[in-house]
């Protein structure tokens, strides 16, 4: 067996409801909603990427933010979502894609009364903390 084989992660098959919801906080920008981390660091032994899935229901917010050492793809999979990135915002449909490169400030929130379904990675790390997170100051207006 060669060094790369032992340091290689083993294949991985998890479920979302085998997955308890992250402990995330409101006074940190995540607003009501369910976070479940599903692949990366904790859960598989991946370093290359961290795969989570989110629910937004009505009324739920991820505040802006920036995640300085990683970028991040988020997909919408079902419901209208409103997202954001340095400074524009709009309304998307299920089945649009965001690419967020690291540093970028972005957001993400559901002002509809379906629950909207995400799913996204940070790429190049194992984890949120690998990736950074650093809440931004809400500009009014």
């Amino acid at each position: 067996m060669s060094e790369r084989d032992l340091d290689r992660p083993a294949p991985l098959l998890v479920h979302v409801d085998e997955v308890p919801s992250a402990p995330v906080r409101d006074e940190e920008g995540w607003h009501g909603l369910d976070i479940r981390f599903l692949v990366g660091e904790e859960r598989g032994g991946v370093r290359s990427a961290c795969l989570f899935r989110t629910l937004f229901p009505a009324g739920a917010a991820h505040r802006p933010h920036r995640h300085p050492r990683a970028d991040e793809v988020l997909y919408v999979v079902r419901g209208r979502a409103t997202v954001g990135a340095e400074g524009e915002e709009r309304e998307v449909p299920a089945g649009t894609a965001q690419f967020v490169p690291a540093g970028a400030v972005h957001w993400l929130r559901n002002q509809g009364a379906e629950t909207v379904e995400v799913v996204g990675a940070y790429l190049g790390v194992g984890s949120l903390a690998e990736a950074g997170y650093e809440p931004v100051p809400e500009v009014e207006g």
